[in-house]
């Protein structure tokens, strides 16, 4: 681990031990868990999923090629599971605020290297902008944290961006209460585009024509949620919507593909997240691929 990194992440711990006290495991170890799951993450630049040597195509992966998508593209941290799942929970249902400051940052590392690799615009205050997914009012009100929003601003900071939300979640059911099929059956009118006038309604929609969007959420299970969403932003005119989400869910055992030698290939630097971690300048990797190709 980066020796300067490592410094800051205690001075970080050492803080938070000083304010609210370690009745929760260090942010450090969190990240550190976080940083094991993101190694294995090489996935599909159409849907997030992992995929094998030679499996990826120009028109996706199996599980998506022939699929049309509202979306110009996924990027992720890594699979949901072991330390990054754990990362989200504790930030989603334990209100541990303080994990999105370097969630967002290795997410916001994550889709300035996707930018580069599929050669769309450079990420530049004037033409991107970070969407983060609405969550209600209620569920905000007992949860005590609104973690998309969360993401979405420290993604913004670390890319210099202006966060915008054009987006509301109408009042139902959680979409971690239902199975895998119900939530691809839930109604898509979940979501509406949000107007400036009196409590949303009546006034104007906003302007995003020709935009880039970055649409942040935690997790990408169906895909359903962030297709509605980024099918209604379509209707404000912007040129790109590209996803990114902490963890999603795969579709099959990427551990037991790799144990078999096709599971996915080509870690992620350590070094160049832990410099993205601390504030400081990246040293560049060597030999591998953009998280996007």
């Amino acid at each position: 681990m980066n020796g300067l990194g490592s410094a800051r992440i205690r001075q970080w711990d050492q803080s938070l031990h000083r304010w609210l006290g370690f009745s929760q495991p260090p942010v450090g170890d969190s990240v550190r868990r976080v940083l094991d799951a993101v190694d294995r993450s090489q996935a599909c630049p159409r849907c997030g999923q992992s995929v094998g040597r030679g499996e990826l195509t120009g028109a996706g992966c199996g599980s998506c090629r022939g699929h049309r998508s509202t979306l110009d593209g996924i990027v992720r941290l890594g699979p949901f599971r072991d330390g990054l799942a754990e990362a989200i929970r504790s930030l989603k249902y334990g209100g541990r605020w303080e994990l999105a400051e370097p969630l967002g940052r290795l997410l916001a590392h994550q889709a300035r290297g996707a930018v580069r690799g599929r050669n769309l615009p450079s990420l530049r205050a004037a033409t991107w902008k970070v969407v983060p997914m609405p969550m209600p009012r209620w569920r905000r009100w007992y949860r005590g944290v609104d973690h998309a929003r969360l993401l979405a601003d420290a993604v913004a900071r670390r890319l210099g961006l202006e966060v915008c939300q054009p987006l509301r979640k109408r009042a139902g059911v959680p979409q971690a209460a239902l199975s895998r099929t119900g939530r691809s059956r839930s109604a898509a009118g979940d979501y509406r585009l949000l107007r400036s006038g009196s409590r949303g309604f009546g006034g104007r929609l906003a302007n995003l024509e020709g935009a880039n969007l970055i649409l942040v959420d935690d997790v990408l299970t169906t895909g359903r949620s962030i297709r509605a969403a980024g099918t209604l932003l379509e209707r404000l005119g912007p040129a790109l919507v590209v996803a990114a989400v902490l963890a999603v869910t795969e579709q099959r055992d990427p551990v037991q593909e790799a144990e078999s030698g096709i599971g996915p290939s080509g870690p992620v630097d350590k070094h160049v997240l832990l410099g993205t971690l601390a504030g400081l300048p990246s040293r560049p990797a060597t030999g591998r691929r953009s998280v996007l190709p």
